[in-house]
This record gives C-alpha cells, sequence and structure tokens, in this order.
C-alpha cells in the first residue's frame, strides 16, 4: 500500500465509522434543526426538528420533533437531556436516586449562576459542546457524528482529545485499567461469570472518567437504563441504545477526585459500611450444615487466622426456598446456638437469599407474594413463570409499592428464625435458566435439585418462542459478545412490571431497585448500620450496597483482572468492593491462593470464597498460604482504623477506598497508564505479584519519599 493510500485509509477511519479495520453499525441519519430556544431561570430549551422528512430504516423511523433540556445543575456540573418533544418517554426514576442530587424533584430553575463551563450548540444540524472555562478544554463534543433518535435506536457520539485517557464503563472483565480503542463494552446486566473477559457481567455503568496530560480531568454519565452498546472509536467515544433519552450529566473536575465526588453528589454518597465488615471474610457454596460452618470457623482460630464473618450460600434453605432453613443440616436450634458461639467472640453471619420464590403451596413467600400482586407479570398478565434454584419460580417486582412491606415482612420472619448481621443479595440480573416470554410448568418437576453447579441450571419449563419488538429490537448489542438475545439467561424483556412498566427499560435497575429495598429492610429489622452485598448494581447503588466482581476463576488471569475492576467500581461510587480471593471457579493451588491472599488482603472487601464443584481452598489449606494470611490479613487488621478513616472519606466526599494511582499523581503521566497497581487511600501504594512463579516484581514509585511498610525503611 502506498503512504497515500494508507494516509487516505486512515482519514476515512476519521470520518466513517471504522475501527481499526471493522465498521460499526452505525446509522447515518438526516440530522436535526433547531426551530427555537429559550431560557428560563437558567434552564436553556432548544426545540428541534428533523432535517428532512421522517424514513424509515432497518432500525425504524425517526422521531419527527426532539427537545433539548441544558440545566446547570452546579457550578461544576451540568445536565444536557435529548428526549422526544411529542411523546413521553421512558426515564430513570428520580426516587432511584434519593442519596444524590439526580433525586431531587425541582428542575424549574438551574442551581448554579456562575457556571465554570459554556455550553456552545450549532442551529443546523444540532450539536453541541460543553466546555471547560478555566483551560477551554472540550468536555463533550456531539459534532463527530449523526444524532440519531428512533424509538428503538438512538445514537449520539463525543468526540474525544488525542490526549485524553479514558477509564470506567462497566460491568466488565478487562485485562487494563484505561480503555483502548476499539474497546466496546455491552451494558446489558447478565447472570455471566467474570471470568470470561470483554463480555458484559452483571451490571451497568454509563460513566467514564477522563484524563489529559495535564492532569486534569472530568466525568460523563449518560444516564439510561436501556441495553447500550459504547465503544471507543479513533478519537471518539460512540453511544448506541434501543431505548429512553439521552440524559447526559457532565462534571468539570478538573482533578480525578474532585470528578468521583462530584459524581457521587449526583448519584449519592457511598454508604458508611460496619466496622466489621472490614474484616476477613470466609465463604463457600457447598458448607452443607452447621458443623462445617463451626469447623471453618475453628480452623481459622486454631490456625492463628483473624476471621470476623462467616458466610452461607443456598445451602441453608430447606430446597433452596428463600427464608428457609434446612431442617436436617440447619436445624433452628442448632442455628441459634451456633449464632451464640460466634457472636460471643464478635463475629458476624451473612446468608444469601435470591429475588425468586419458589411456586410452591407451602411457601409463605409465594403465597404471600400472590395475595399483594407483587410478582413480575408475563406478556397474559399472569405472574412470570421462571425456573432457579429451587425450581419454578416467581420474581418480586420491586418496583411494586406493596414490595418494600413483603420483603420486610419475609426478612423479617427469617431474622427470627436466625440472627444474622449482614445480607446477600445474589440472582439479581433478574438471573433465570429458562428464557421465553411465557412458560409453563411441567406435569411432572423435574428439576434437579442435586447436583453441580452445570446441572441445576438445566431448564426445565415449558417456554413460548419471543416474537415481540421487546425481545427481538432491531438494532441487536453486543450481548454476551456475540449478540446473543438480550433475554437470554434472564426474563422476557416484555416483561411487565408495577404501572406498566417493561423489562425493557427496568431490566438494569433490578439490582438497584432491590438493593433499595433489601438496606432499608435490614435497617429497620438491626436498627444498626447494615452491610448488603448485591451482585448486580447501577449507578447510586452505593449508597446502599457493596459489590464484588462475581464468578471470577481460580487463575493467575483473573487475579490480575481483579484490579482493574476493583478501581473502576471506586469510579462508580461503590468504594465498598472485592473479588473472591483464590478464585471462585475451577481449583485453586498453593503459589496462587498465596499470592491472592496477600493481594487480596488490601481489597476493600475481603473475602475468600469458592464454588460448590471446587477443591477446598481456605486460608489454612496450605501451610504456606496461613503463613502468607497470618502476615498479610494481620497487617490488614492493624491497619483497620486507616482503612476505616477512608471510609467515613468515600461516605463524606464520595472518594475510593482502593484508589488508581494517577487519582493521587494526576500530573505524572505514567500513572495513567498503570493496570496492577494501586493505592489504599493517599498514603499506602501495593504492588502485587500477579505473575506465576514470580519471585519480584517491578514497580512505578512515584515522586517522593515511599517507606516500606513492614519495616519502615526508606525505598
Amino acid at each position: 500500500m502506498t503512504k497515500l493510500a494508507i494516509l487516505a485509509a486512515l482519514l476515512s477511519c476519521i470520518f466513517l465509522p471504522c475501527i481499526l479495520g471493522h465498521a460499526l453499525p452505525l446509522v447515518t441519519g438526516p440530522g436535526y434543526a433547531v426551530t427555537s430556544a429559550s431560557e428560563d431561570a437558567g434552564v436553556l430549551t432548544i426545540n428541534l426538528a428533523v432535517n428532512t422528512a421522517p424514513t424509515s430504516t432497518p432500525y425504524g423511523t425517526d422521531l419527527s420533533a426532539l427537545v433539548v433540556t441544558v440545566t446547570k445543575t452546579e457550578s461544576d456540573s451540568v445536565r444536557v437531556k435529548i428526549g422526544d418533544k411529542s411523546n413521553k418517554r421512558w426515564e430513570v426514576p428520580k426516587s432511584l436516586f434519593t442519596a444524590g442530587t439526580l433525586g431531587t424533584t425541582s428542575t424549574a430553575k438551574s442551581a448554579a449562576t456562575d457556571p465554570l463551563y459554556s455550553f456552545n450548540y450549532t442551529q443546523n444540524p444540532l450539536t453541541f459542546k460543553v466546555v471547560r472555562k478555566s483551560d477551554g478544554y472540550t468536555l463533550f463534543d456531539s459534532s463527530g457524528i449523526s444524532l440519531v433518535v428512533k424509538d428503538q435506536y438512538l445514537q449520539v457520539a463525543t468526540a474525544l482529545h488525542n490526549d485524553l485517557s479514558v477509564y470506567g464503563i462497566g460491568e466488565s472483565t478487562r485485562d487494563n485499567f484505561k480503555m483502548s480503542t476499539g474497546d466496546k463494552h455491552t451494558l446489558w446486566a447478565r447472570d455471566q461469570p467474570s471470568a470470561k473477559p470483554n463480555v458484559n457481567t452483571y451490571g451497568s455503568h454509563p460513566f467514564f472518567l477522563g484524563i489529559n496530560r495535564q492532569g486534569q480531568a472530568h466525568g460523563v454519565l449518560l444516564l439510561n437504563s436501556n441495553v447500550m452498546d459504547l465503544t471507543l472509536d479513533i478519537g471518539r467515544l460512540v453511544y448506541q441504545t434501543i431505548g429512553g433519552v439521552l440524559d447526559f450529566n457532565i462534571v468539570l473536575g478538573p482533578t480525578p477526585a474532585n470528578v468521583v465526588t462530584q459524581y457521587t453528589k449526583l448519584i449519592g454518597r457511598p454508604k458508611l459500611m460496619p466496622y466489621w465488615s472490614y474484616g476477613f471474610h470466609q465463604f463457600c457454596w457447598g458448607y452443607g450444615s452447621i458443623d462445617a460452618l463451626r469447623t471453618v470457623v475453628s480452623q481459622y482460630k486454631s490456625n492463628n487466622l483473624p476471621l470476623d464473618v462467616i458466610w452461607s450460600d443456598i445451602d441453608y434453605m430447606k430446597s433452596f426456598h428463600d427464608f428457609t432453613l434446612d431442617p436436617v443440616n440447619f436445624p433452628q436450634a442448632k442455628m441459634a446456638t451456633f449464632m451464640d458461639e460466634i457472636h460471643a467472640s464478635g463475629q458476624k453471619y451473612v446468608p444469601i437469599i435470591d429475588p425468586e420464590i419458589s411456586e410452591h403451596t407451602n411457601d409463605y413467600a409465594y403465597t404471600q407474594g400472590l395475595s399483594m400482586d407483587i410478582f413480575i407479570r408475563d406478556v397474559s398478565g399472569k405472574p412470570y413463570l421462571g425456573q432457579v434454584w429451587p425450581g419454578p419460580t416467581f420474581f418480586p417486582d420491586f418496583f411494586h409499592p406493596n414490595a418494600t412491606s413483603y420483603w420486610s415482612e419475609q426478612i423479617q420472619l427469617m431474622y427470627k428464625s436466625f440472627t444474622f448481621e449482614g445480607l446477600w443479595i445474589d440472582m439479581n440480573e433478574l438471573a433465570n435458566f429458562c428464557p421465553g416470554s411465557k412458560c409453563t410448568r411441567n406435569p411432572v418437576d423435574t428439576c434437579p435439585k442435586t447436583g453441580n453447579s452445570t446441572t441445576m441450571t438445566i431448564c426445565c419449563r415449558h417456554c413460548s418462542v419471543n416474537v415481540n419488538k421487546y425481545d427481538n429490537p432491531p438494532f441487536a448489542i453486543n450481548n454476551a459478545g456475540n449478540h446473543d438475545a438480550i433475554y437470554h439467561k434472564g426474563i422476557s424483556t416484555a416483561a411487565l412490571q408495577y404501572g406498566g412498566l417493561r423489562q425493557y427499560d427496568t431490566h438494569n435497575l433490578y439490582g438497584l431497585s432491590e438493593s433499595i429495598v433489601t438496606n432499608a429492610v435490614l435497617e429497620e429489622i438491626t436498627n444498626k448500620r447494615t452491610f448488603v452485598l448485591s451482585r448486580s448494581t447501577f449507578p447510586g447503588s452505593g449508597a446502599h450496597v457493596a459489590h464484588w466482581t462475581g464468578d471470577n476463576a481460580a487463575t493467575w488471569d483473573d487475579l490480575r483482572w481483579s484490579i482493574p475492576s476493583i478501581l473502576k467500581f471506586g469510579l462508580f461510587g461503590i468504594p465498598m468492593v472485592g473479588a473472591d480471593i483464590c478464585g471462585f471457579l475451577g481449583a485453586s493451588d498453593m503459589e496462587l491462593c498465596a499470592r491472592w491472599t496477600a493481594l487480596g488482603s488490601f481489597y476493600p472487601l475481603a473475602r475468600n470464597h469458592n464454588n460448590l464443584d471446587s477443591p477446598s481452598q481456605e486460608t489454612y489449606m496450605w501451610p504456606e498460604v496461613t503463613a502468607v494470611g497470618q502476615k498479610f490479613i494481620g497487617l490488614r487488621y492493624r491497619l483497620l482504623p486507616y482503612i476505616y478513616t477512608l471510609s467515613y472519606h468515600a461516605h463524606r466526599d464520595g472518594l475510593p477506598i482502593a484508589r488508581p494511582v494517577l487519582m493521587e499523581f494526576p500530573t505524572d503521566t505514567v500513572t495513567h497508564n498503570i493496570n496492577y497497581q494501586f493505592m489504599i487511600g493517599n498514603a499506602l501504594l501495593v504492588t502485587p505479584v500477579v505473575n506465576k512463579g514470580a519471585t519480584t516484581v517491578t514497580g512505578y514509585f512515584p515522586r517522593g519519599v515511599w517507606y516500606n511498610i513492614f519495616d519502615f525503611s526508606q525505598i
């Protein structure tokens, strides 16, 4: 290829949809022209009309008239919302953000009298820019691509400076903390083990932090709960979604710490967790009896290893039914005795509950749910039947006004049966083993109740084919990395929730809506600071729950990947986050578990956790790992006053506990590319071993005076 041809190819990638030689399925729209604009009380309203008569494409027909509202929410933040002028469209409810300024009910006037930014726009076609006044840096620029707004396809992009590094957007497992050109992020909550990289997993976080070479940073949130693809193209970030409105919230920084503080002010500051939750946790799916739990607690003590929290998976339940105890392996009287034992030594207990209620006439949670009419409904209007661990199940609708009283009653009955200090809410994407727009139960239930984690997920329902516009939208997002149907591993997106809402719009909000109710109920029951762990999250979840990175595997890759994942959740306003130490899936070994125990001792949430099908990997299983645990978990406990102070700073200001190095050293451009080192607060730099067989590690130390924490020698 000649130099001229190479230049032509590069230019085509700048002006046409092109990523690394592969075309994006972008739409070239006619654009929109400004028909009128007015400003009232600091809120700018811009009316738009499509430039030509709306034409139909495979993705639908352009909306004929749009309205843009620009609200100066604060001097350091601005909200730009693009919606349908003629018809009301789905928007993420403000009621989910009562802990943040996004939850304010009044938008009648601007809160900023002297904004630190300017908003500029062109008339035809409409494009707009948000520019930081202090340095003239453009934070958002929509001119790089056609604005397309159809009923089931919305497209916009922001141009990016060539000196801008981008972080955030999730949830997915990535090898690097910094996004790379060509990265595509699909945002659709899915029951997908995090052991598989580069595909969408449990939550949706359409937020990014950008930082330039001068160390100046800003952040952008697209407040939209519909499924979307975000692609980092050459010189731009492209948004493609299939519903709702384009509701951009831009925060100015200018430091990375400022960005996170400003962002969490919008969505809600992180919850202040109880002190005990920063201790060490032990958990395994497969602790099948009280004796098994007691043995684990005893072994930690006899091996001189700290342990504050013991957990139970669905093993403790009767036939995997929520809010019940297995009368054989977890009888109530013996459970009460065990609770007394661990409480006497200051230890805590956290059980799991899933938002899937067994369809069983003897199950009070089921009959009460029917009585209160709080289950999600299928397209025929009947409670939506799915299948999860107990077999045939129904799903509570946490948007229903009766949901809080229903959930409260069930958890209170459970608490009277046995006490606990925290709760783990799992499978809340929603997860479902039998996809279909409508499912019926077999005459004879053949669902397996025992087996391994694979055989127990085999579908044994009769389900109809999904042929509606919600389950089969015209634009196929990159679900699971292969454009999988959006209802796969979940419930139908045509399913109905209270007030006529559809899973099409609310699916990504299920985990957040359950988190809000569960945290409030547990606070009411215990009258104490609570700990709730949620698998599925959305912006604002950190105000109510903690999170872990999900079902990772016992591999060195997964150990490495845990670091970028944890750092991203700090940006998302969920500082209480960790990864399963030693790995969840597969068999760990001594070396991997030793290195992971050392690393995991610095996670904000430090928990050893593995799977039903995996061999034991508790910290005391190998003498070498025991020694590492005594040293590093012991160090963690000595650092707890510092860590807990950081948790207060997170609650007060939104700052992460585990931070990227660039947050403390933003003007040092070397830190912009660090993936496997991180800060605990502003004083402790962690440089873990992340490769098999390594006995040394190379780390970068920004300018300053550094000391070895073990012997306080200067480095």
